[in-house]
């Protein structure tokens, strides 16, 4: 499938390194990319070939290093210098290691190494792979863009795309996009400009929001509670507001529930709306402030300070609750 998302591009018209030396091969990727050490696990290094293919502040590029032999590959540094790198296989396999796990790579997946994370792979004999290179900067562009949060933090994905999968589907029409505007560059027209930062912005915008990444949690809100969970928190500020004025819709609002959604759990979990156990609890809340302190406060007053505005309701609705007027309570 990778193979055939960039068949249009004209990689051999931008070919920098066409060698069979060894040591030169590795000077020349080195400028483009980390440099890196290499070793040969087995076979001979017959070819190595790189071309690099512009798109604006992208790059894309295809690489064969090492065709014959299968090869380890060390980079120099501790991960890559400030960019980010999707590899995208079209033939051969090749095995990442970092932190610690193995990771195969293959023509069915895409893999994204993220800056200044360390690690190393080796390669088959045959393989062969397509790098779009990404400017860190461009990550940072896009998350101000996202979150307007003037500064950006540093962004580590997972390293796996696997094919098929809802991301990889959001990601393949940008792809698709870049293929079509490879071959521009920074000397293009204004309006080719323009295209071509577009172009980054939307590639970038889409790992942020369809790759997982370490800061994830801060670009896409919690997940909605639980029923319980969500029952128990708009009980509690309830409680904690009892004698203030509660509209439903901003109980609703602290839970991260729409009205609707906590008036349906309301009547699912405890038989009524959530006004209606809120009412309950101010008038237990009167009873015991009338049972505590039979001759300070008004009842008028306790009424008062915990909600209710209106004497002859609230008189209505102690009696149905209780069997009893609030003075007999007192008298009690």
């Amino acid at each position: 499938m990778t193979a055939a998302l960039f068949a249009q591009v004209p990689f051999e018209q931008y070919r920098i390194v066409n060698t069979a030396d060894l040591d030169e091969a590795r000077q020349q990727i080195g400028q483009v990319l980390n440099s890196y050490r290499l070793h040969v696990i087995r076979g001979r290094i017959v070819h190595s070939r790189l071309e690099l293919v512009p798109c604006g502040r992208l790059s894309l590029l295809k690489l064969r290093h090492g065709y014959g032999a299968d090869i380890g590959i060390d980079p120099d540094c501790d991960g890559l210098d400030g960019y980010y790198l999707l590899v995208l296989p079209t033939q051969g396999r090749a095995e990442f290691h970092f932190d610690g796990h193995r990771i195969e790579v293959s023509p069915d997946k895409a893999f994204l190494l993220s800056p200044d994370r360390p690690f190393h792979f080796t390669a088959s004999h045959d393989y062969e792979q397509v790098l779009l290179r990404l400017d860190r900067a461009a990550i940072a562009d896009a998350w101000h863009r996202l979150t307007m949060q003037e500064q950006p933090p540093d962004i580590c994905f997972d390293a796996v795309i696997p094919l098929h999968t809802p991301g990889w589907q959001a990601l393949m029409p940008m792809l698709q996009w870049v293929a079509r505007c490879s071959g521009l560059d920074q000397g293009a027209t204004v309006s080719q400009a323009a295209l071509l930062a577009q172009t980054e912005m939307l590639v970038a915008t889409t790992l942020l929001l369809h790759q997982p990444h370490s800061m994830a949690a801060h670009l896409w809100p919690a997940p909605p509670p639980s029923a319980p969970q969500a029952i128990r928190r708009a009980q509690g500020y309830m409680l904690e507001h009892l004698g203030e004025r509660l509209p439903v819709a901003m109980v609703a609002s602290h839970c991260g529930l729409s009205v609707r959604r906590l008036q349906a759990l309301f009547r699912d979990e405890c038989g009524q709306s959530p006004l209606q156990w809120l009412r309950m609890q101010r008038l237990r809340a009167v009873r015991q402030a009338l049972s505590q302190d039979r001759n300070a406060d008004k009842v008028s007053d306790i009424a008062a300070r915990f909600g209710f505005t209106h004497l002859g309701d609230f008189s209505r609705a102690y009696r149905q609750a209780f069997g009893e007027t609030p003075r007999q309570t007192r008298r009690m």
